[in-house]
């Protein structure tokens, strides 16, 4: 009963250090991750940057052409609504 007490107990302590092992090779592992994207977040916020202008002309650009097709799709409707309304009316007179 004594060897088997031992045994769980050198387990235990042996388990414990290979808990400590792995924690400090993730700190490190996790410490150099950290230390490469601190390098790389300049690099990555001037790309979003220009992503974002770029995408803020293009929603102005397509803004624009739908105003210009909104006004083209209005003005040819009330072109028709008026030529019909005139065409009825030259009927209606004659």
């Amino acid at each position: 009963m004594k060897t088997r007490n031992f045994e769980n107990k050198l387990a235990t302590i042996g388990a414990f250090f290979v808990l400590i092992g792995v924690f400090a090779a993730a700190t490190s592992a996790f410490a150099e991750e950290v230390a490469a994207n601190a390098a790389n977040t300049s690099a990555v916020r001037g790309a979003a940057e220009e992503t974002i202008a770029g995408a803020q002309r293009a929603n102005a650009e397509s803004a624009a052409e739908a105003v210009k097709a909104l006004e083209a799709d209005t003005r040819f409707d009330l072109e028709n609504q008026l030529s019909d309304i005139t065409s009825t009316l030259v009927a209606a007179n004659k």
